[in-house]
């Protein structure tokens, strides 16, 4: 049951009824994060873009890495640190995100954290955003 039977046809219909539009973002070289003290240059990025209602969301998925910032420096010349500590990125498809959101009625960004949290798991998402 669900969405993983559906077309990409199907899904792409279902998901401009919800007002919910997916598009994958092209010739995106980089990804700078900053922070106060450091920033992560995500490089070779894919990134995906997410609307709904009046909010978009981005999903940024690439290789990290960590660089301090230079004192007084908040431009992005920095010394470079790199961090190999690799993280189990959990994938959540867009379709198991929307289903969550439809079901409980929260946002799809909303949403995808909850299946993060509940390592994808439908059921357990559905019943924590419920309480």
């Amino acid at each position: 049951m669900g969405f993983r039977g559906m077309s990409p046809k199907q899904m792409e219909r279902m998901m401009r009824k919800m007002g919910i539009e997916q598009k994958e973002l092209e010739g995106v070289k980089e990804v700078l994060i900053r922070f106060a003290d450091k920033e992560w240059v995500i490089s070779s990025p894919q990134v995906s873009m997410i609307k709904q209602a009046n909010a978009e969301t981005f999903q940024v998925a690439g290789l990290k890495k960590e660089r301090a910032l230079s004192e007084g420096n908040t431009t992005g010349t920095s010394i470079t640190a790199e961090k190999s500590a690799p993280k189990k990125k959990i994938e959540i498809p867009i379709e198991d995100a929307a289903l969550v959101a439809g079901q409980t009625g929260v946002d799809i960004e909303t949403a995808r954290h909850m299946l993060i949290e509940t390592e994808g798991d439908l059921a357990a998402a559905i019943l924590k955003l419920r309480h």
